[in-house]
Parts: structure tokens; C-alpha cells; sequence
């Protein structure tokens, strides 16, 4: 690791109306821009200590790939708030797997006779879907989590789930692009800025295209948080800030409060904006996903509208009686 950037002095600043500032020091501000959104606030460095979280796998029984577990950290933001990054997992069922090298060979024949149902309405339709994330997804409908991916980092994996479920469905998917270096959004020894993406398709019809919506929850790294616009929108934003280079220790991150109800039937998402689409290539060249293409046919690749500072990326669509 590099040596930590020791700042002279605290620096704060109005960026999309979010509280921004040099806290390596935990000293307060003496003074903020007014009206900052409620309990968004920036932190800076690298979490002190990490900690296995989410009961997500810890070993590879089977895997021929390196595997790096999913570790949780907690940074302190400007007002003394202990936040864990790079996101909260809940507790929920596992997927089938599609493909996983993590706990047998790879690829799972068998995986139609493992499906098991999990129940969301008891009057429901039954809906069968593929699923591909990089790195960690947690599948939502109608508020209830259907699934968690069992794999929070590396290796790579795909799932399979089935579910019954009333229409109108809600789908909700909380994604998360994992990292190493805990609070600077950061990757492996050479603090590789990292990448997201999430791909599905369900047997009702739905899968994630442009119609879904996507906000963004926590960004790192970054050093000029100008180009953080409304939304908030991140697109403009290097993707190698000069602190990533320089000092990783001394990049920043943004965090954002997430609503309690976000999957909720009854959630309003209008103010969100619509997801951004990505190709294949642009997000993975991992067989979990490519040997499997044909079974996720006109879906595409959705996230924020930054593929490597969004980290932790939160969608939502709802779908209509089927046919």
C-alpha cells in the first residue's frame, strides 16, 4: 500500500448540492454550503480494517480460478458516521447455479432438477430467470428478496432462480461492484479502478434493458468531485482520478442514504434515471456469462451511468400482467 497522503488542511466545498470535504483528519467543518442533501456526505481513505460480512462465501471447495473473498470495512464520513462499504448484504436464499467454479467444476447440468420455488405471493405465477452479475447481486420482487448471489467477489458465477409471484411485479436488484481496497473503490495490488454490470432474463418476459432505472448509492474513487452532476450522474468523472495514482489512500468516496423501503411495491422511483445499457464486451469477457449468452437472448448489460466509480448501484422496473 502507499503511503497516505497527509492533507495541511480541510477543504469543503458544494459539489450537485452535496457536502464535500478533505476529512482525513475527522475535524469538523466550520462551516457548510446550505441545504446539502440529507445524510449525503463524503469520507476519505482507505477503511482501517476489513471484516467477512454477509455470510458470502469464504472458501473455494472446487474453484480452478483464484478466489478473493467479499470483505466489508467502515469508513467515517465528515459528520462522524461509521458507514460500511462497499454496501450493507442482506440475508436471503441462494440462486442455482447456472455456472460456478467456486463450489464444482463450472458448468451445472443438473440445474432445472435443483430449481427450487421460492414463494412471493402464493397465488402467483410462476417465473423461472437468468442471472449474471459482476460482482454481487441481491434479486428482489415485490419487496421480497428471491435471491442473494452466493459469490460476493471472485470467481465469477451465473444463477438461475424461480419464483412465484401476482402481477404487476416489481423487480428490484441491489449490485455491487466489490473492491479490495475498501473505501476508495479500488482493486488488487496495483489499485485497479474496477467495473460493474448486470445482466438477466425472466421466462414472464422482463429483462433489464433501458426501461429499467438505476441510481447510484456510493462513488469512489475521486478526488474532484466536480464532476458529480444531479442525479447523482458520474458519467463525466475520470476514471482514473490523479489521487488513484498518486496516493490511493488520499481518494474520496461518496455516499448516498439508502431508503429503507427501496424494493418495495409501493416505492417511488420517478425521480430516478433511466439505466444506462452497456455491450457485453464492455463489461466481461468472463465464460460465466459468454458460455451462456443465448439463454439471456435481447437482454442487456444495465448499471448507473459510470461502469467504474458507481459502486454501489440500486434498480428498479415493474412489469405488467403477462399475456
Amino acid at each position: 500500500m502507499k503511503a497516505t497522503n497527509q492533507l495541511g488542511q480541510m477543504v469543503a466545498c458544494l459539489c450537485a448540492g452535496v457536502v464535500l470535504s478533505a476529512c482525513g483528519s475527522g475535524a469538523p467543518l466550520n462551516a457548510a454550503p446550505p441545504n446539502p442533501p440529507p445524510g449525503a456526505v463524503f469520507s476519505q481513505g482507505i477503511a482501517a480494517e476489513s471484516f467477512s460480512c454477509g455470510n458470502l462465501a469464504r472458501q473455494c471447495s472446487g474453484s480452478t480460478n483464484r478466489f478473493i473473498e467479499a470483505r466489508c470495512g467502515f469508513v467515517v464520513a465528515e459528520d462522524g458516521a461509521r458507514l460500511q462499504v462497499p454496501a450493507v448484504p442482506a440475508e436471503g436464499p441462494d440462486p442455482t447455479d447456472l455456472y460456478n467454479s467456486c463450489s464444482g467444476d463450472g458448468d451445472n447440468p443438473d440445474y432445472l432438477e435443483e430449481l427450487q420455488t421460492v414463494v412471493v405471493d402464493a397465488d402467483g405465477e410462476e417465473i423461472a430467470g437468468y442471472l449474471f452479475g459482476d460482482n454481487y447481486f441481491e434479486l428482489y420482487v415485490n419487496g421480497q428478496i428471491v435471491a442473494r448471489d452466493p459469490i460476493g467477489f471472485i470467481p465469477f458465477n451465473s444463477a438461475v432462480v424461480r419464483f412465484k409471484a401476482k402481477a404487476p411485479l416489481t423487480f428490484a436488484v441491489k449490485l455491487v461492484d466489490w473492491g479490495t481496497h475498501l473505501g476508495v473503490g479500488m482493486e488488487y495490488d496495483r489499485f485497479n479502478v474496477g467495473d460493474g454490470g448486470f445482466i438477466a432474463r425472466f421466462s414472464n418476459g422482463t429483462e433489464t434493458n433501458g426501461a429499467w432505472k438505476c441510481r447510484t448509492f456510493y462513488v469512489s474513487p475521486l478526488e474532484d468531485a466536480s464532476c458529480v452532476k444531479p442525479g447523482p450522474d458520474t458519467s463525466t468523472c475520470p476514471e482514473e482520478p490523479p489521487c488513484a495514482d498518486r496516493d490511493p489512500a488520499s481518494c474520496r468516496a461518496l455516499h448516498y442514504p439508502v431508503p429503507d423501503d427501496w424494493a418495495s411495491v409501493d416505492f417511488d422511483d420517478s425521480h430516478w434515471p433511466a439505466a444506462s445499457t452497456y455491450w457485453p464486451r464492455q463489461v466481461t469477457g468472463n465464460r460465466a456469462y459468454h458460455d451462456y449468452d443465448g439463454k439471456f437472448a435481447t437482454a442487456q448489460f444495465i448499471w448507473s451511468h459510470n461502469l467504474n466509480q458507481d459502486n454501489l448501484v440500486l434498480c428498479r422496473v415493474q412489469a405488467g400482467p403477462t399475456p
